[in-house]
């Protein structure tokens, strides 16, 4: 996180402006708004997607103070810095007591305004919900292939999984 680097006093932005003149950075993402706002115009538009990351509902993002939750309410807001979001899941399909609840319309909400929707925390070694009988391809095909919307992408520790099912 930016503000890490800033303790340690180096600059994540000036690194990652400098590496842009040597190779093609396709995303940067970050929980961190201020760093999103301060990096958008030191890379290049249209080749570079900057991504807000959402932690959990109740964390508290450290350059505005506001919860992510509260963050996520106004995602008009963040399409002023980001062109997407990365977001937990579960922001997408809860789960509760083991089995999944109605999809949320996130993905419908940030698509209308114009951001990409990526989710992670996906694991083949943790059962997400009962629903997917524990099998993980059956969890990715429900993002990316059920009918009412598909998110943009995934963020995996599990790629070929991943990559099967899609």
């Amino acid at each position: 996180y930016d503000s890490f680097f800033k303790q340690q006093n180096l600059s994540a932005a000036t690194y990652i402006q400098s590496a842009t003149m040597s190779m093609v950075i396709d995303f940067i993402s970050s929980p961190e708004v201020a760093f999103l706002q301060n990096i958008k115009g030191l890379v290049p538009a249209g080749k570079t997607k900057l991504i807000f990351r959402f932690m959990e509902a109740d964390d508290v993002e450290p350059t505005t103070n506001k919860t992510y939750g509260s963050i996520l309410a106004d995602l008009s807001s963040v399409k002023a810095f980001a062109s997407g979001i990365l977001v937990p899941k579960s922001y997408i399909w809860p789960v509760k007591d083991g089995y999944l609840q109605p999809a949320t319309s996130l993905v419908n909400d940030a698509h209308k305004v114009g951001l990409a929707v990526y989710a992670y925390g996906f694991a083949n070694d943790a059962p997400a919900s009962y629903n997917y009988s524990y099998d993980p391809i059956r969890e990715y095909v429900q993002f990316v292939s059920n009918g009412d919307f598909s998110v943009d992408g995934v963020l995996t520790d599990f790629p070929s999984t991943a990559s099967e099912a899609i």
